[in-house]
């Protein structure tokens, strides 16, 4: 279907998107904005519910990003839009000159449970992370590490939040994230023998590459200026921590997530 330009940020299609850069309007309809012509590009190739793109109609849409929209050609609604309208959906200093709106992925915690019970898995459980950048960054990393899923939470950023989905590139459309109340999910992955590892410097603290990371496994990386949390640190089977070796009193937590979920993969490739 053949769509005239939107020329105005009051048009209701506009208006209702906008409202889409607020966590209250992505809660209220389900989905989320993606903008630029990578992200767009993966969503439209992963598989995510993609349903409606806007380009700016005044510049030359990205060719990979041309031919991902055609190859779902009939399932997603395509709309030309002026600079100034693809500038009000925008979060970025420089406008991309392409959006997308995608419904939220919604994966059902108890049905994963019930899957993974049979098996070995790595999870990362993040406690109040709060800035959107590391929480987008240690999403990618997790999915580049074959993490089996993220938990996230009370009290973190959005995963949908438009900084997450940029930090993410991508990655959000391929790793299952639920968020739950950490304790709770602690409780339920322990009564399927997982072990639940706190990275945290508590006086029974091992070395990260002395830690045991076999069998179920759960990491916990807390908020970045508070740590993890006294109750999940109550919760924990073990505590690792990373040494410093310079003068700097703590890393980053999307740094120390990288650095535990990678050293994990390694010992239980390599076990």
């Amino acid at each position: 279907m053949k769509h005239d330009v939107i020329q105005s940020v009051h048009n209701p299609l506009v208006k209702r998107l906008f409202r889409l850069l607020e966590r209250k309007g992505r809660d209220e309809q389900g989905r989320f904005l993606v903008e630029g012509a990578h992200l767009v590009e993966e969503a439209l190739n992963s598989g995510a519910e993609v349903i409606t793109v806007l380009y700016d109609s005044s510049r030359e849409m990205d060719p990979a990003c041309r031919r991902a929209i055609d190859r779902r050609a009939g399932e997603v609604e395509v709309v030309p839009a002026s600079a100034a309208v693809l500038a009000k959906l925008s979060e970025t200093k420089t406008p991309q000159g392409i959006v997308a709106e995608v419904k939220k992925t919604e994966h059902d915690w108890n049905a994963w449970l019930q899957a993974a019970e049979e098996r070995d898995y790595l999870l990362l459980m993040l406690d109040e992370i709060q800035d959107p950048g590391n929480l987008g960054t240690m999403l990618r990393t997790a999915e580049a590490a074959g993490v089996d899923a993220v938990i996230l939470g009370k009290g973190s950023v959005d995963p949908y939040n438009g900084k997450v989905v940029r930090a993410t590139m991508g990655a959000l459309y391929r790793l299952p994230v639920f968020s739950r109340p950490l304790l709770e999910a602690a409780a339920e992955l322990k009564r399927q023998g997982a072990r639940v590892i706190v990275s945290s410097l508590h006086e029974n603290s091992l070395r990260y590459d002395e830690a045991d990371y076999t069998g179920k496994t759960a990491i916990v990386i807390g908020n970045e200026g508070r740590g993890v949390s006294r109750a999940v640190s109550e919760a924990a089977d073990g505590f690792v921590h990373i040494p410093l070796y310079g003068r700097a009193e703590s890393l980053n937590a999307a740094v120390a997530a990288g650095i535990l979920i990678y050293e994990a993969q390694r010992r239980r490739r390599h076990r």
